[in-house]
């Protein structure tokens, strides 16, 4: 699989990255746009101390689901925050605030600058028919746009 991977504050396009394994509950997707954005660019400033496939920003197609086949060959996009279910936080209703949390592209979990990635089925949000791709992208940034005062 080709990524563009980030390690010591260097960014390399890999030919030898492994399609990621799904986990339990988890989906994977092929990769059909990304966005980027100033996150991308301050992590290769060094923003934040990650080493992986950078992005977060993505429109993607379903390719396995077990479990969910209602998803399979659906187009989706998908939340960037990965929570534990089982902290605090999670389990008095804030798991926006999970102590556990792994981030997509940012923080303990590879991001969407290659051809596959995994999310968990609860963070995918399939997109409707008549929306194209080049405008789902930016769901991710609108999200966060909208929940800021949270």
């Amino acid at each position: 699989m080709i990524g563009i991977f980030l390690e010591n504050i260097k960014l390399s396009i890999r030919t030898d990255l492994h399609i990621p394994n799904q986990q339990e509950n988890e989906v994977l997707i092929k990769v059909r746009i990304v966005g980027i954005c100033a996150t991308d660019l301050e992590m290769v400033r060094g923003y934040y101390p990650f080493s992986g496939i950078l992005g977060h920003e993505f429109v993607g197609e379903v390719k396995s689901a077990p479990g969910y086949s209602h998803l399979e060959g659906r187009r989706v996009v998908g939340e960037i925050n990965l929570v534990c279910g089982l902290c605090e936080a999670c389990l008095s209703g804030r798991s926006h605030h999970c102590e556990n949390r792994t981030v997509l592209g940012i923080l303990d979990k590879n991001g969407v600058f290659a051809e596959y990635v995994t999310l968990p089925s609860g963070n995918i949000h399939i997109i409707p028919d008549s929306l194209p791709e080049e405008k789902a992208v930016f769901t991710e940034p609108i999200a966060a746009a909208l929940n800021i005062m949270e």
